[in-house]
């Protein structure tokens, strides 16, 4: 009885250090996205993506930029997919109470496609990049954009933000994110995603890119919006 007790533990701890990956930039003093960690955390349940930094996945890669997200992942027999997840939430007058209300849409990305962005992956040094206040004269600031790129195997994990590489003047990393960013983007059509999910808002004003974007519409239909927003708060203080 002893024995199948000492084998038993064994066994579980294989298991529990067999999971253990080494993470790199996360909630740690190797730079400093504290901050950006624990939001994206808030995103992705919202969003219903998986956490990276527990994915069991061979291959895991994510990119985010203000309202979209481009995840490409690997099953257990290499085969690989990808998807864009475009979100928006809605904005509501400041005399009214908040709706708490995201719109989200999700796009499969073709296979050729995939295929073109995974040689882009390999072919680039953007997984050897390390996070941005870990380089070298990259600038830091409040306005602008901040990418974040997150990488996750089996063993390993990788979360790193890159705050407004178009401004870091002539530093070979800041062109190589935002060569990388604005290539990869575009291989997965994210323009005319938004295009299309810009149709399908169901909100009269919502948040796109840091900024609040309204429709323009009548005193009628201003007054449609805003009854629509005083029946849904009112049910769901049903539930």
């Amino acid at each position: 009885m002893k024995a199948l007790q000492i084998l038993i533990f064994i066994l579980l701890c294989n298991i529990l250090f067999g999971q253990t990956k080494s993470n790199y930039n996360v909630l740690s003093s190797a730079g400093d996205t504290t901050f950006w960690f624990k939001y994206q955390q808030i995103v992705m349940n919202e969003l219903s993506l998986p956490r990276l930094d527990t994915s069991t996945n061979l291959f895991y890669f994510r990119i985010w930029k203000p309202n979209q997200v481009i995840d490409i992942s690997s099953n257990i027999n290499n085969d690989y997919s990808a998807q864009v997840t475009t979100w928006t939430s809605e904005y509501v007058p400041k005399n009214e109470k908040h709706t708490n209300r995201t719109h989200i849409y999700k796009v499969a990305i073709s296979a050729y496609a995939v295929n073109t962005m995974l040689t882009l992956i390999n072919s680039s040094d953007i997984l050897n990049l390390p996070t941005d206040n870990l380089i070298k004269g990259w600038k830091q600031g409040f306005d602008g954009i901040t990418y974040i790129i997150e990488f996750s195997t089996k063993k390993q994990y990788s979360f790193k933000t890159y705050w407004t590489p178009q401004v870091q003047d002539t530093l070979r990393e800041g062109k190589l994110v935002q060569s990388f960013v604005d290539s990869f983007f575009e291989l997965a059509d994210s323009k005319n995603i938004w295009r299309a999910f810009s149709k399908t808002i169901p909100y009269e004003c919502y948040i796109n890119g840091g900024n609040i974007a309204c429709k323009i519409l009548s005193k009628k239909e201003q007054r449609k919006y805003a009854r629509e927003r005083k029946n849904y708060r009112a049910l769901s203080s049903l539930k």
